[in-house]
């Protein structure tokens, strides 16, 4: 009988321990549930803040806040790599470059510079199949860069008893792995806005596009054509009050942006026949250039050059048949009758036109004034020089208009 109190007894000990525990384990429960404790929010995804950031990029660049759009942009790269935020953060830095430009801070272009084809080099080597490949590869020429080769694999010659359809896993291509689920698709590179867009999107200034960058061209090789008016020569006696003229040049572009042209030219230049009875003003020229060209519009295909010029000349006259050969001559065989040396100097303005994908064929159309004086020219002694018999001052004014090509290198 004891024995069997005793049992019931740790029986009953036992259920009421259940019970004792489970009352408290609901109590607790309930304690947390009522306590009103806010739960810990779950941190954002890496790809939802890249969104953000990207958009925020995008309207940042809208507005011309080009600093914010770079930041935004690196920062949206760092929470999800993309290869067309590549692309954006080198039309950023392009931008930032070309204001650092107007601003004449050439270590900061320069910076920008540099940045901007390490960007578009990164999108081209990370998006090789671009669309855009050959107009990106420009931008990188016109920055100073090189763009990088695409490389294509070599396919190897299969083995003798390599079953048909089974490749050397060392030459066939790795699988590409499959997108994870929910993952934010690649962000486009930053575009004006859809024609079709609401009223709430169109009021906001769409993106402006980066200005098209002019080349650092090192020289230029180029000729030209043109006429050379001499007012002050008479055209009773010879023809050279107008000549026609051939030039030649060679130069190269220094300064840190390459607008200031150091160069030389050759000048021919002479006189078309008006009379069979007259003598005939030839001239041959050297010429040490100097230039400043200052491009102008948003494409910086234009440029407006202004400059000057020395000159070391040659002046001679000459016979077109023997018969018009003067009795007092210097010279008694051949077509030359007399000849002097002469120097001036001068300046031009001009307008050059930049053709080409990369800007360096130039069709240009300048307008020249000057001032030559020369010698008393060869004579027979006891002879007058035959200029002196012609009028031909030996301080004259020119006036020149050419136009011609000219490749940039």
């Amino acid at each position: 009988m004891r024995a069997s109190a005793a049992a019931v007894l740790r029986a009953t000990r036992t259920c009421l321990s259940g019970h004792v525990r489970w009352a408290l384990s609901l109590g607790l429960g309930l304690s947390i549930c009522l306590s009103g404790q806010p739960a810990i929010a779950a941190p954002a995804a890496p790809a939802t803040e890249a969104r953000a950031a990207f958009e925020a990029g995008a309207k940042a660049y809208a507005a011309g806040d080009y600093a914010k759009a770079l930041a935004e942009f690196e920062r949206a790269m760092a929470l999800r790599p993309s290869s067309k935020i590549h692309y954006n953060i080198g039309v950023c830095r392009q931008q930032l470059m070309l204001a650092a430009r107007e601003r004449g801070d050439v270590e900061a272009e320069s910076l920008h510079a540099a940045a901007a084809v390490e960007a578009y080099k990164a999108y081209l080597r990370e998006l090789p199949d671009a669309e855009d490949r050959v107009e990106v590869e420009a931008t990188i020429r016109d920055l100073g860069g090189t763009p990088q080769f695409q490389l294509k694999p070599i396919p190897f010659p299969r083995a003798e008893g390599t079953p048909v359809g089974r490749e050397d896993a060392a030459t066939s291509p790795a699988p590409v792995p499959a997108p994870p689920p929910g993952s934010v698709p690649d962000p486009a590179p930053v575009a004006p806005p859809p024609p079709g867009a609401d009223a709430r999107d169109s009021t906001s200034p769409p993106p402006s596009l980066p200005a098209e960058v002019t080349p650092r061209f090192r020289g230029r090789v180029g000729v030209t054509f043109g006429l050379n008016g001499q007012p002050q020569v008479g055209t009773s006696r010879l023809d050279g009050a107008v000549q026609g003229f051939a030039m030649a040049r060679l130069g190269g572009f220094v300064g840190a942006r390459r607008r200031v042209y150091i160069g030389g030219a050759g000048l021919l230049a002479g006189a078309g026949v008006t009379a069979s009875d007259k003598l005939a003003l030839q001239m041959q020229a050297v010429l040490l250039d100097l230039e400043y060209g200052h491009p102008v519009g948003r494409a910086r295909r234009v440029e407006v050059v202004a400059g000057g010029f020395l000159v070391g000349a040659r002046e001679t006259l000459r016979i077109r048949a023997e018969p018009q050969r003067p009795v007092c001559v210097a010279h008694s065989s051949g077509a030359l009758v007399s000849q002097r040396g002469g120097a001036g100097a001068g300046g031009r303005v001009g307008l050059h036109v930049l053709l080409g994908a990369r800007k360096n064929h130039e069709i240009g159309v300048r307008l020249s004034t000057a001032i030559l004086g020369f010698g008393q020219g060869t004579a027979a002694a006891g002879c007058e020089p035959s200029f002196s018999q012609l009028d031909v001052p030996r301080a004259r004014w020119l006036v020149l208009v050419d136009s011609g090509y000219s490749f940039r290198f």
